[in-house]
């Protein structure tokens, strides 16, 4: 396939962002994963060139994986994103339970959209960093019944505190991350090499 690629492939492309690689360094770790493609950013590179013509071509390879009755979440994975500087929180549009192809290949158009997004060329802005360097793969994951689902900083986000925070809602995460629901929260501060570790 030209632009889809498996995340349970032993190696995949670095085209595939940063949101995927961590996901495949995961599975690597024993984690299960559920069934998992990525539409790389060479995708998106030449939807920006062609248009329609890449979303039907993409249209061709999705009928090859698009299990019928199945749901997908379809979301990004860019190269800046969640990388050690910048994380994109909330940036990009996520979809979730998307079923059929063609709706899983709209889902997948309407995240290359975001990436020129007014919001996100102002976090590029000032983050300092070119528009043009902004390269965009999507996650095309098997849904799965969510039990718990939560966010993970390694960063208190307001103070800027190097403490883990991690927030979670009973069900999906869209409760907590557009619903606005208040999370069960667990703080833990990240010890530096000077205070030693206690036995």
């Amino acid at each position: 396939m030209k632009y889809l690629v498996s995340l349970h492939t032993a190696r995949p492309p670095d085209c595939i962002g940063n949101k995927a690689l961590n996901l495949h360094r995961l599975r690597q770790n024993k984690f299960n994963i559920p069934r998992t493609y990525i539409c790389t950013w060479n995708a998106y590179l030449d939807y920006q060139r062609l248009g329609q013509d890449v979303v039907d071509s993409l249209s061709k390879e999705l009928e090859q994986i698009i299990s019928p009755g199945r749901s997908y979440a379809v979301r990004s994975s860019a190269n800046l994103e969640d990388s050690a500087y910048q994380s994109f929180a909330g940036q990009f549009t996520s979809l979730l339970n998307v079923r059929d192809v063609e709706l899983v290949a709209q889902a997948v158009q309407s995240v290359w959209d975001t990436a020129q997004a007014e919001g996100v060329q102002i976090y590029l802005q000032r983050s300092m960093q070119p528009a043009t360097q902004l390269l965009m793969a999507v996650i095309i994951q098997e849904m799965i019944e969510p039990v718990l689902s939560g966010v993970s900083f390694s960063r208190n986000p307001i103070t800027g505190v190097e403490e883990t925070i991690v927030e979670a809602v009973r069900g999906a995460g869209t409760q907590l991350v557009q619903s606005g629901i208040t999370p069960y929260s667990k703080r833990t501060r990240l010890r530096t090499a000077c205070e030693g570790i206690s036995t």
